[in-house]
């Protein structure tokens, strides 16, 4: 959800809306729509564009991207699908990481971002990254000494398997040898969870492998007495034997729920209540699922 308060842009994230949890809206920096012209610009050498429903665009892709010097066709270049600030690389930083969809394959998540970084008024470039943030799908959590951590719902289909999850992406803080590098984030798991339901009515290769519908329901951030809130994930369990003949017929399955919070600590993120009880489940071999019991961020 896109909020614009007073012509300055913010962003409240919700991953879903399955209850009444509040949300804790992002601290932004507010962005006013020059703001984003002129990041774009800087992105697309002076050629960005905006449509009648001011969604801001450029026509060539960066260098570094997957479809770099496609630049014909209806869909060629990025569309900017959310903008993100914060202090990424440094403290004290005033840094936006736009989100560009449209210049990377789907092994690459369909899209990159670039990371800008304004001194006074003025916005500079620092670099464009592959495959990073999801889109508006994502918080941001203070760690270490008062640097800004992304937390990001993520989720991705392959063959009929759909996973869902919430990753950790931390920012290189030393200087990039190139404006496009590839390598200028770091991601960890905290939980990753599959579903098959995909794969109902068709033959399964094994007559005895158990179906398996898990999702990541929901993340938020809950405040505490610190300035580093607290991450929570909602997830949701299902498992079921196959029909007759081995043809994943999707039976109804009574669904488990659990929720587990992952305590900020400042140099990492400790699972605290719930965990127990979900990396139990995490030990059955019949299926794929993840969960961390420590988040760090990794050092560069």
């Amino acid at each position: 959800m896109i909020l614009i308060v007073g012509g300055a842009w913010y962003a409240y994230v919700a991953f879903s809306t399955d209850d009444d949890t509040p949300d804790t809206p992002l601290a932004q920096i507010p962005l006013t729509f020059d703001d984003q012209m002129a990041m774009a610009n800087l992105a697309c050498d002076g050629h960005a564009s905006v449509d009648e429903k001011k969604v801001i665009a450029c026509r060539t892709c960066p260098q570094g991207s997957d479809f770099v010097g496609a630049s014909s066709g209806p869909d060629a270049g990025w569309s900017n699908s959310g903008v993100l600030t914060g202090s990424f690389t440094a403290p004290g930083m005033d840094e936006a990481l736009m989100r560009a969809s449209g210049c990377e394959s789907h092994a690459n998540n369909m899209g990159g971002d670039f990371l800008f970084r304004r001194d006074g008024s003025k916005w500079s470039l620092v670099r464009y990254a592959k495959s990073a943030i999801a889109d508006d799908k994502c918080l941001k959590s203070l760690w270490g000494e008062g640097r800004d951590a992304v937390i990001c719902q993520n989720g991705d289909m392959h063959q009929g398997f759909a996973s869902s999850g919430v990753q950790l992406m931390t920012f290189d803080t030393t200087p990039p040898t190139t404006v496009i590098d590839t390598d200028t984030y770091r991601k960890v798991n905290f939980v990753v969870a599959e579903d098959g339901s995909a794969n109902c009515g068709f033959p399964l290769g094994n007559p005895q492998q158990t179906m398996q519908f898990d999702r990541v329901d929901r993340a938020y951030l809950v405040p505490t007495n610190t300035n580093r809130p607290s991450v929570i994930v909602k997830v949701t369990l299902a498992r079921a034997k196959p029909g007759k003949s081995g043809v994943a017929t999707c039976p109804a399955v009574q669904p488990e729920s659990y929720t587990v919070t992952w305590k900020n600590l400042g140099d990492h993120f400790e699972a605290a209540e719930g965990y127990v009880g979900l990396a139990a489940r995490a030990q059955d071999p019949c299926c794929d699922l993840m969960v961390a019991s420590r988040v760090e961020p990794i050092h560069y």
